[in-house]
């Protein structure tokens, strides 16, 4: 489980590098988390341990390369899965059972 600096950052740089086909420099890190360079910093090393992305720590973070996105799932939390409900649609789209059991 990320911390929640290091979960903004990946969403921050996933962002960037979706929606404006750049990774973010630090100072741009810097005003979109609303931290300080030593705990980016340290969050990147954790991506980086977590394998979240690769990046050198000697080099900036604009050459960081995302390899997961989005953080995974933590297993000690049970997923709740969808349950189909017997629920009935008539030909027009409404909900028959609407009338008829409630």
């Amino acid at each position: 489980m990320l911390s929640d600096t290091a979960r903004k950052l990946l969403m921050i740089m996933t962002h960037s590098a979706n929606h404006h086909a750049h990774m973010p420099s630090l100072p741009e890190l810097e005003r979109l988390s609303g931290r300080m360079p030593v705990p980016i910093k340290a969050a990147l090393r954790e991506l980086v341990e977590e394998n979240y992305i690769e990046w050198n720590p000697n080099t900036p973070p604009e050459t960081a390369i995302i390899i997961e996105g989005w953080e995974r799932p933590d297993p000690r939390f049970k997923r709740h899965e969808s349950v189909p409900q017997d629920i009935q649609w008539g030909m027009n789209g409404s909900n028959i059972e609407y009338w008829t059991k409630y």
